[in-house]
Protein backbone atom coordinates (compact mmCIF):
# COMPACT_ATOMS: atom_id res chain seq x y z
CA UNK A 1 0.00 0.00 0.00
CA UNK A 2 1.20 3.39 -1.09
CA UNK A 3 2.38 5.94 1.74
CA UNK A 4 -0.70 8.14 0.43
CA UNK A 5 -3.31 5.81 0.79
CA UNK A 6 -4.47 4.03 3.98
CA UNK A 7 -6.84 1.15 4.14
CA UNK A 8 -9.45 0.16 7.11
CA UNK A 9 -11.43 -3.01 6.99
CA UNK A 10 -14.66 -2.70 8.81
CA UNK A 11 -17.30 -5.85 8.91
CA UNK A 12 -18.97 -5.02 6.40
CA UNK A 13 -16.90 -2.10 4.62
CA UNK A 14 -13.73 -1.14 3.50
CA UNK A 15 -12.91 3.04 3.93
CA UNK A 16 -9.68 3.56 2.14
CA UNK A 17 -8.20 7.20 2.72
CA UNK A 18 -5.90 9.20 0.74
CA UNK A 19 -3.43 11.85 1.29
CA UNK A 20 -2.89 12.22 -2.43
CA UNK A 21 -5.77 13.80 -4.08
CA UNK A 22 -5.05 11.96 -7.43
CA UNK A 23 -4.66 8.58 -6.53
CA UNK A 24 -8.61 9.49 -5.06
CA UNK A 25 -9.80 10.94 -8.25
CA UNK A 26 -8.51 8.20 -10.04
CA UNK A 27 -9.84 5.64 -7.83
CA UNK A 28 -13.20 7.13 -7.16
CA UNK A 29 -13.74 8.06 -10.88
CA UNK A 30 -14.31 3.82 -11.28
CA UNK A 31 -16.41 3.36 -8.48
CA UNK A 32 -18.90 6.28 -10.05
CA UNK A 33 -18.95 4.27 -13.01
CA UNK A 34 -20.96 1.52 -11.13
CA UNK A 35 -19.63 -1.65 -13.27
CA UNK A 36 -19.44 -5.39 -13.11
CA UNK A 37 -17.52 -6.82 -10.50
CA UNK A 38 -16.45 -4.27 -8.54
CA UNK A 39 -18.01 -3.56 -5.29
CA UNK A 40 -20.17 -1.01 -4.32
CA UNK A 41 -19.33 2.33 -3.74
CA UNK A 42 -21.03 3.81 -0.29
CA UNK A 43 -19.83 7.30 0.62
CA UNK A 44 -16.79 9.39 -0.53
CA UNK A 45 -15.28 13.14 0.07
CA UNK A 46 -12.50 14.98 1.92
CA UNK A 47 -12.67 14.77 5.90
CA UNK A 48 -14.64 17.24 7.80
CA UNK A 49 -11.52 18.24 9.78
CA UNK A 50 -10.54 22.19 9.39
CA UNK A 51 -7.79 22.39 6.58
CA UNK A 52 -7.57 18.92 5.84
CA UNK A 53 -5.93 17.60 2.84
CA UNK A 54 -7.21 13.98 3.62
CA UNK A 55 -10.09 12.35 1.53
CA UNK A 56 -12.13 8.92 1.85
CA UNK A 57 -13.92 6.01 -0.22
CA UNK A 58 -15.97 3.72 1.60
CA UNK A 59 -17.42 0.87 -0.55
CA UNK A 60 -19.15 -2.27 0.37
CA UNK A 61 -16.83 -5.42 2.02
CA UNK A 62 -16.28 -7.94 -0.25
CA UNK A 63 -15.60 -11.02 1.63
CA UNK A 64 -13.30 -13.08 -0.30
CA UNK A 65 -9.61 -14.25 -1.08
CA UNK A 66 -6.86 -13.39 -3.64
CA UNK A 67 -7.82 -15.44 -5.95
CA UNK A 68 -4.72 -17.54 -6.31
CA UNK A 69 -4.56 -18.22 -2.63
CA UNK A 70 -7.67 -20.28 -3.49
CA UNK A 71 -7.10 -23.86 -3.76
CA UNK A 72 -9.06 -23.99 -7.50
CA UNK A 73 -10.30 -21.11 -9.70
CA UNK A 74 -12.46 -21.32 -12.70
CA UNK A 75 -10.18 -19.55 -15.38
CA UNK A 76 -13.45 -19.37 -17.54
CA UNK A 77 -15.47 -17.62 -15.31
CA UNK A 78 -12.71 -15.24 -14.13
CA UNK A 79 -12.52 -14.63 -18.04
CA UNK A 80 -16.34 -13.78 -18.44
CA UNK A 81 -15.84 -11.45 -15.53
CA UNK A 82 -12.95 -10.05 -17.17
CA UNK A 83 -14.52 -9.15 -19.89
CA UNK A 84 -18.01 -7.61 -18.14
CA UNK A 85 -15.83 -5.25 -16.44
CA UNK A 86 -14.19 -4.22 -19.83
CA UNK A 87 -17.33 -4.31 -21.92
CA UNK A 88 -18.76 -1.76 -19.11
CA UNK A 89 -16.46 1.12 -20.33
CA UNK A 90 -15.89 -0.24 -24.09
CA UNK A 91 -15.34 2.70 -26.50
CA UNK A 92 -13.40 2.76 -30.07
CA UNK A 93 -11.39 -0.28 -28.99
CA UNK A 94 -10.40 0.95 -25.72
CA UNK A 95 -12.12 -0.04 -21.70
CA UNK A 96 -11.20 0.96 -18.22
CA UNK A 97 -7.92 -0.75 -17.48
CA UNK A 98 -6.54 -2.32 -14.04
CA UNK A 99 -3.78 -1.99 -14.88
CA UNK A 100 -2.51 -3.64 -12.04
CA UNK A 101 -4.02 -6.52 -11.65
CA UNK A 102 -2.12 -8.45 -9.61
CA UNK A 103 -3.73 -11.18 -7.57
CA UNK A 104 -4.55 -9.87 -4.15
CA UNK A 105 -6.63 -7.39 -6.29
CA UNK A 106 -8.67 -9.90 -7.62
CA UNK A 107 -10.61 -11.29 -5.07
CA UNK A 108 -12.90 -14.40 -5.33
CA UNK A 109 -15.95 -14.75 -2.99
CA UNK A 110 -18.12 -18.59 -3.94
CA UNK A 111 -17.58 -18.16 -7.80
CA UNK A 112 -17.65 -14.55 -8.14
CA UNK A 113 -14.69 -12.48 -8.93
CA UNK A 114 -13.96 -9.09 -7.52
CA UNK A 115 -11.56 -6.22 -9.02
CA UNK A 116 -10.32 -4.02 -5.94
CA UNK A 117 -7.75 -1.21 -5.58
CA UNK A 118 -7.91 1.53 -9.09
CA UNK A 119 -5.38 4.18 -8.04
CA UNK A 120 -3.52 2.89 -11.53
CA UNK A 121 -6.36 2.12 -13.30
CA UNK A 122 -6.75 3.81 -17.20
CA UNK A 123 -8.31 3.71 -20.37
CA UNK A 124 -6.48 1.55 -22.77
CA UNK A 125 -6.36 -1.50 -25.11
CA UNK A 126 -7.84 -4.75 -23.19
CA UNK A 127 -5.22 -5.93 -24.41
CA UNK A 128 -3.25 -4.19 -21.92
CA UNK A 129 -5.13 -5.55 -19.29
CA UNK A 130 -5.37 -9.57 -20.43
CA UNK A 131 -1.07 -10.00 -21.23
CA UNK A 132 -0.17 -7.92 -18.25
CA UNK A 133 -2.54 -10.61 -15.89
CA UNK A 134 -1.32 -13.26 -17.72
CA UNK A 135 1.76 -12.93 -17.03
CA UNK A 136 1.19 -13.84 -13.29
CA UNK A 137 -0.08 -17.35 -14.82
CA UNK A 138 3.22 -17.81 -16.41
CA UNK A 139 5.46 -17.11 -13.48
CA UNK A 140 3.04 -19.30 -11.20
CA UNK A 141 1.81 -22.25 -13.54
CA UNK A 142 3.95 -25.34 -15.44
CA UNK A 143 3.47 -25.19 -19.05
CA UNK A 144 0.20 -27.97 -19.23
CA UNK A 145 -1.60 -26.32 -16.61
CA UNK A 146 -1.00 -22.97 -18.04
CA UNK A 147 -2.04 -23.38 -21.40
CA UNK A 148 -5.20 -24.97 -20.03
CA UNK A 149 -5.89 -21.98 -17.65
CA UNK A 150 -5.34 -19.44 -20.61
CA UNK A 151 -7.22 -21.22 -23.20
CA UNK A 152 -10.24 -21.67 -21.10
CA UNK A 153 -9.41 -17.97 -19.79
CA UNK A 154 -9.36 -16.38 -23.30
CA UNK A 155 -12.33 -18.54 -25.05
CA UNK A 156 -14.78 -17.41 -22.36
CA UNK A 157 -13.19 -13.58 -22.63
CA UNK A 158 -13.69 -13.55 -26.28
CA UNK A 159 -17.11 -14.58 -26.48
CA UNK A 160 -18.13 -11.22 -25.18
CA UNK A 161 -14.65 -8.98 -26.36
CA UNK A 162 -12.86 -10.30 -29.15
CA UNK A 163 -8.60 -9.50 -29.15
CA UNK A 164 -6.60 -7.73 -31.95
CA UNK A 165 -3.39 -9.73 -32.39
CA UNK A 166 -1.20 -6.54 -33.95
CA UNK A 167 -2.31 -4.79 -30.73
CA UNK A 168 -1.75 -8.39 -28.49
CA UNK A 169 2.32 -8.64 -29.54
CA UNK A 170 2.80 -4.71 -28.98
CA UNK A 171 0.76 -4.85 -25.44
CA UNK A 172 2.63 -8.24 -24.49
CA UNK A 173 6.02 -6.35 -24.92
CA UNK A 174 4.69 -3.41 -22.90
CA UNK A 175 3.66 -5.53 -20.44
CA UNK A 176 6.30 -7.98 -20.00
CA UNK A 177 8.75 -4.75 -19.66
CA UNK A 178 6.37 -3.58 -16.51
CA UNK A 179 6.02 -6.90 -14.71
CA UNK A 180 9.65 -7.38 -15.02
CA UNK A 181 10.39 -4.07 -13.06
CA UNK A 182 7.85 -4.23 -10.62
CA UNK A 183 8.69 -7.88 -10.22
CA UNK A 184 12.74 -6.50 -9.74
CA UNK A 185 11.45 -3.78 -7.64
CA UNK A 186 9.48 -5.90 -5.56
CA UNK A 187 11.80 -8.87 -5.21
CA UNK A 188 8.90 -11.08 -6.59
CA UNK A 189 10.10 -14.80 -7.52
CA UNK A 190 8.91 -16.40 -9.71
CA UNK A 191 7.22 -20.58 -8.97
CA UNK A 192 7.63 -21.71 -12.48
CA UNK A 193 10.08 -23.68 -13.83
CA UNK A 194 8.45 -23.15 -17.27
CA UNK A 195 8.03 -18.99 -17.39
CA UNK A 196 9.64 -18.83 -20.48
CA UNK A 197 8.17 -21.04 -22.63
CA UNK A 198 5.01 -20.10 -21.46
CA UNK A 199 5.16 -16.54 -22.04
CA UNK A 200 6.65 -17.23 -25.43
CA UNK A 201 3.37 -19.45 -26.09
CA UNK A 202 1.45 -16.70 -25.09
CA UNK A 203 3.33 -14.38 -27.74
CA UNK A 204 1.60 -16.87 -30.36
CA UNK A 205 -1.77 -17.37 -28.93
CA UNK A 206 -4.04 -14.38 -30.77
Amino acid sequence: MSVDINLIIYPSVVTKTFSNKDLYKNELFVYKLNIPHVPKLLSYGQTEAMNSNLWYITTKRVKGKPYLDESFFNASQMGLAVAEFHKASLTSNKCLCHFDNQPKNILLTGSVYYFVDFTDSKIDYPETDITHLLLFWADEFDYKEFINLVTSFLNAYQRIISLDPNRWATCLNNSISRFDKRRQLFHKTTHSKHREINRCWLSEII
